[in-house]
């Protein structure tokens, strides 16, 4: 199976940089079927993991899907950051979630504070995956996508709700090879190819012609389901704006679930120490600047 070599077994959390938790709440849990399953103040350690001191004692709350999937979706509490704008830095630049129908869910969506970036549309005229993108309360853009076809063919999970768990996260930086090089040399990554097409919501975002081409990798860790989709932007684009020891504004930080984080090629902001239950914890800071959060159990 591609990726079945991978150090990286899953996705199990995207964590949003959010300026109002209860915003972010509120939203997830009426329009997208995602309830609260935790809520706390950041520690002193996991902040320290971080590399974002400043959110020591800041409010988080860790969302669920209603499928019941241990996969989430966590908003840490920041500071409103001026000038950010969303698909237009590096970094972690959009949580892909599965649904069973993407016109129903548009349709469930109607009259929902979430913006409609993208209405529902085929990737390809050819392809059986049709998705659509709505913009979050912290600025976070989610792709909700479908599967008409084979997605036993296409490594897609199986919804067994309406709206289920995160299954791609979307990377962005000035250099795609060298962001696909960096994971598959550290985590021994599945490829699964290389694509260019235009991308409709980007270009919007990017102001750029709607007919731009972007170039587009896909790499897969080993369990199925679960894949990383890495995204070049042009040279305009740069760094995000962070507010000096928080988070990122928007999707801050992807967390993969390893069997060990022990032999990994890459330099940890703070050693790897038992900062969830049941679980060790370390984060790396990227090529494009992204926080990749690391979890095993213990």
């Amino acid at each position: 199976m591609i990726g079945s070599g991978s150090r990286l077994k899953r996705i199990k959390m995207a964590t949003l940089g959010a300026p109002d938790i209860a915003k972010t709440e509120a939203w997830y849990g009426e329009w997208l079927d995602y309830g609260v399953v935790e809520r706390g103040l950041v520690s002193a350690d996991l902040a320290q993991s971080w590399g974002a001191p400043a959110s020591k004692g800041r409010r988080f709350s860790l969302l669920g899907p209603a499928s019941g999937e241990d996969v989430y979706l966590r908003a840490v509490e920041i500071d409103p950051v001026p000038g950010f704008k969303t698909l237009t830095t590096w970094g972690w630049a959009a949580v892909e979630i599965t649904v069973s129908d993407v016109d129903v869910v548009m349709k469930k969506l109607e009259g929902s504070p979430f913006k409609v970036l993208g209405l529902p549309r085929e990737l390809t005229s050819s392809s059986p995956i049709r998705a659509m993108q709505v913009l979050g309360p912290a600025d976070e853009v989610v792709y909700l996508t479908g599967n008409i076809g084979d997605r036993a063919a296409s490594n897609h999970p199986e919804p067994k709700t309406l709206i289920d768990r995160i299954f791609i996260m979307v990377l962005a930086g000035p250099d795609r090879a060298a962001l696909k090089q960096f994971y598959i040399d550290r985590f021994k990554l599945g490829d699964q190819g290389d694509l260019v097409f235009p991308v409709g919501v980007l270009s919007d975002a990017q102001g750029l012609p709607a007919d731009h081409n972007y170039e587009l990798s896909v790499l897969v860790t080993s369990e199925r389901g679960n894949k990383l989709e890495l995204d070049q932007y042009e040279p305009q684009f740069s760094a995000r704006p962070v507010i000096t020891g928080q988070l990122p504004p928007g999707v801050a930080m992807t967390t993969f679930e390893a069997d060990s984080l022990e032999d990994l090629n890459v330099e940890f902001i703070a050693p790897p120490m038992p900062l969830y239950d049941g679980y060790v914890a370390a984060t790396f800071i990227g090529p494009a600047g992204e926080r990749t959060e690391l979890v095993a159990k213990t």
